[in-house]
Formats: structure tokens, sequence, C-alpha cells
């Protein structure tokens, strides 16, 4: 690999991109301002990369941290009328520590992500007022907007997750299922075939990633499969065909640093063996959360994450950075499985 696959979204970041493609190509990434797992004051920065420009540029406060606290959760995604919706979380801190909750809150930019306007009482059920928001908010077949949050009660004590559904594209988010059986952290939403809700949930065990399926005839929840090791995790789900899935997610077991991705060719039923997109060598030690778009038909993609420590970077390696990586999705398949993912793009 060379640093020219490599683009610097910010530094001095931890990160938690999220990357979204806007209808007109652009490529906006919101993520966490601060270099540290969250122990630090910081706000959500949105930064575009314009579908005629190589370059990131910086281009907005998303969400303000609020006195000795930050925005560091974030769940982004494009409502039907083309408006970037994020809800975000954070933490009260002192002496770099947790101790109080920062709100769930919900920004909306009208604009292309140029300003935004909060709400910093969103209309949610009031069960998951205390909840953590993750992934991507995504739009079902009618319409419908979806996003996904969690709540921790600590190492040793059950996680659990929910889904969330707006009927008026992002204005009230009445109903809510839950999801994962108390062994759940973060989940990431993609709508698949036949009005089907796939969710990539993280377990809370041992973190692995395991696939779970949404009925909207019985209205439930059902754990389908596991779909990575222990400590590969959180994923992130788009469509990129028809029918074809793609997973990345996090590498974070000694001597894999980095991430990876997983195909499905059939709407999530199956999947292909995992391919190692990058690592960051044994230096690392925080790193992951990829986030990926697909580019254009030609297979081309990007996916956004953040690492402490980048070799490509020599003499600067280590340092807090958001990075996006672009690769092609069909230097890692056969002609026959490339044809299926064609066939429906």
């Amino acid at each position: 690999m060379s640093s020219a696959d490599l683009s610097v979204v910010a530094t001095h970041a931890c990160g938690w991109p999220n990357l979204t493609k806007l209808l007109n190509g652009d490529l906006v990434c919101v993520y966490f301002n601060a270099p540290s797992h969250g122990q630090m004051e910081g706000d959500l920065i949105c930064s575009i990369k314009k579908s005629s420009s190589s370059r990131w540029q910086k281009l907005s406060v998303v969400s303000r941290r609020p006195p000795r606290g930050n925005r560091m959760h974030l769940a982004v995604g494009t409502a039907n009328n083309g408006d970037i919706l994020c809800f975000s979380s954070g933490f009260i801190l002192e002496n770099k520590k947790f101790v109080g909750f920062a709100g769930h809150w919900l920004s909306r930019s009208s604009d292309g992500g140029l300003s935004w306007k909060e709400d910093k009482e969103p209309s949610i059920p009031p069960k998951l007022r205390q909840s953590i928001p993750y992934g991507r908010i995504v739009c079902m077949n009618d319409n419908t907007l979806v996003y996904s949050c969690y709540r921790s009660q600590g190492r040793g004590n059950p996680s659990e997750s929910w889904v969330c559904f707006s009927e008026d594209d992002g204005k009230s988010w009445d109903r809510y299922y839950k999801l994962g059986k108390n062994d759940s952290n973060e989940v990431a939403l993609c709508p698949a075939g036949d009005g089907r809700l796939l969710g990539a949930a993280r377990t809370h065990i041992d973190h692995h990633i395991k696939i779970c399926e949404f009925s909207l005839n019985s209205k439930k929840w059902q754990d389908k499969s596991a779909v990575t090791l222990p400590m590969q995790h959180p994923g992130d789900l788009i469509q990129i065909g028809s029918r074809s899935l793609l997973l990345t997610y996090g590498l974070r077991n000694r001597g894999l640093m980095g991430f990876a991705a997983r195909l499905s060719l059939d709407d999530g039923k199956t999947w292909l063996p995992p391919w190692t997109l990058h690592q960051c060598g044994d230096k690392a030690f925080d790193l992951g959360y990829p986030s990926s778009v697909c580019l254009d038909k030609k297979g081309n993609m990007m996916t956004a994450f953040y690492t402490d420590y980048e070799p490509t970077f020599k003499c600067n390696a280590a340092k807090y950075r958001v990075l996006v990586k672009r690769w092609n999705i069909f230097d890692w398949m056969n002609d026959k499985n490339q044809q299926l993912v064609l066939s429906g793009m």
C-alpha cells in the first residue's frame, strides 16, 4: 500500500468518523475532533470533499460541546428531502473521567453541511434519552427513517440496543424496538431486499459482530449469524447493488490492527471470506470504526477510519488522525462475483 491510497481528513482527532455521499456526489465526514478516546472536551465536526476536488476541508461544527463536556458519539444520514441529520451524544468530564451524560441531541443541515440547527430535546422516546446513537440513519423503501442507539451498563453487565423509526422525515421518532438479546452494543443498519432491515451488531461479551434481521410483519428482531471473530468490531453495513452488501469492520486483534471487509451476494444470507483491507501495525493501540461509501459503478470505494498510529506517515506516524482510504472492491473478487455485483449496480 502506498500513502497515495490515503487522505487525511483531520489530525489530532480520535474520530469515530461517519462518511456520507450526498446526491451531488460530494462526500461529508462527521467526526469527534479531540485526540482522545472521549476523555477530552471536543465537538463534532463536518469536513467535506467536493466531487470536483481531491482534498478534504473542514466545513462546520455539527454539535458544539457543553461546558466541561464533549460531543463524541454520532449517527448520520440523509432525510428524504436531502437534509443531513446527525444524532449525537457525549459526556460531562472531570479530570478526564466521565461524570455525567451530556444529552442525546439532533442536528439538521439543509445546505449540505455548511450550517446546522441543533435540537437539544428531539422528539424521541423517553427511554432512549440516555442512550448513545451510532452508525447510519437509513431510509426504508416506504421513506421511513431509522437509526440505532445503545446503552451500556458497564463491564460484566448487559448492554442494550434499539432502533427508532420516523415517518415524518426525522421531525419525530415515535416507534422503537429492542434487538440483540442483551448482548449488543453499536449497531450498523442497512435496508435489504423485500423490505427487510439488517443490523450488524457489536456484541457485548466478546466483541464480535452478529447480523440481526428485523421483520416489518412481526415487528421483531431475530439474531441470524456471527460474521466476525472476537475483537473484530464495530461494523458498517452498506448496500452496493440490488442484492450485494458490504460489511467493513475494525480489527483490534494484536498482530492484525486495522480494518477488514466481507461481502454478501444474497442480501446478507451468506458471506464471502473476509479481506484485510488495511493494517496499522503493532504500534497502533486505538483505531477502527470504518465507514464506507461506493463512489461509482466501477467498484471504487472510500472508507473512513481513525487510528493513533499510521506507519505510512513514517516519522509522524504516532498521531491521532481521521483518514480515508480509496480502494476498489473488484480487486478482491473473481470475475463471476464481479458480474453479480455489477448486474445490481
